[in-house]
């Protein structure tokens, strides 16, 4: 859970005993609360859930998407996508509605309300970071990828000896988001330092603020974060060894030897 997140608990959790602890309320103080609480859930609720930085047959076919978690309706107006450099910020017009389980695009070009209208690519294919702002200037989330995520990611446990007989299927490897960005995983690969087993992730993987992925080696019932390498046999060998994990650009994020 990030700062902010941590923030935002403390904060309901005092709003909800000061509504508890108070004598009964008109509607028009009970409509205000309601605003505040309502402010505080789109905090938790809003998200970068992607962005879209390199597309070979038309580098300005760049956007970002934002998509609303919950059923609470968000006024997106005077919020702020700053795009890497403090000088690439898109502004939120009036009326920006984000409806329930809903995504906008906040494309790069083009000339309509979504847009930052460039003439140029923005997001660096080789890593950045977006971060959304609501209209009282606070940092709601981020969006990491490419050599923009290296400091946030890392292989943090390999359980080399698994307990199921010979397949040792039950082996894996921990990643970890250290940082309160979320990151995106897109084509990441790990592999095996001593045989030539690799493990792609598959488009759309992200691996949100402070919490951690598992790799099996060989796992049919996967859970939320957890991936397999479908090995019929074991890969880590108990006497010794050690894997990698590298970015879609093949440069290496992470060690892990033991």
């Amino acid at each position: 859970m990030s700062y902010f997140n941590n923030r935002l608990q403390n904060a309901i959790t005092e709003m909800l005993k000061n509504i508890a602890d108070c004598p009964p309320i008109s509607r028009l103080e009970a409509d205000a609360l309601w605003d505040k609480l309502n402010k505080l859930q789109a905090f938790s609720q809003v998200v970068i859930d992607k962005i879209e930085y390199d597309n070979p047959s038309d580098p300005l076919d760049e956007y970002v998407t934002i998509r609303n978690r919950g059923g609470l309706q968000i006024n997106l107006s005077g919020w702020r996508l700053q795009a890497g450099s403090p000088k690439q910020v898109f502004t939120f017009p009036e009326n920006s509605l984000l409806f329930p389980y809903d995504e906008l695009r906040l494309m790069t070009s083009g000339d309509h309300n979504y847009s930052f209208r460039y003439k140029r690519p923005i997001w660096n294919n080789q890593g950045d970071l977006g971060t959304l702002y609501d209209d009282q200037n606070n940092a709601l989330c981020s969006l990491a990828y490419g050599k923009s995520a290296h400091d946030k990611i890392v292989i943090s446990h390999m359980h080399y000896d698994g307990q199921e007989h010979r397949s040792e299927g039950d082996e894996f490897v921990e990643i970890s988001n250290l940082s309160d960005s979320d990151v995106m995983l897109d084509d990441w690969r790990l592999e095996a330092i001593t045989n030539n087993h690799v493990f792609q992730f598959p488009k759309h993987t992200k691996l949100d603020a402070f919490t951690s992925l598992k790799v099996y080696t060989n796992k049919i019932d996967l859970k939320a974060n957890e991936f397999s390498f479908d090995s019929p046999q074991a890969i880590w060998n108990n006497s010794g060894g050690g894997c990698k994990l590298l970015d879609y650009q093949r440069e290496i994020v992470s060690e892990y030897l033991y």
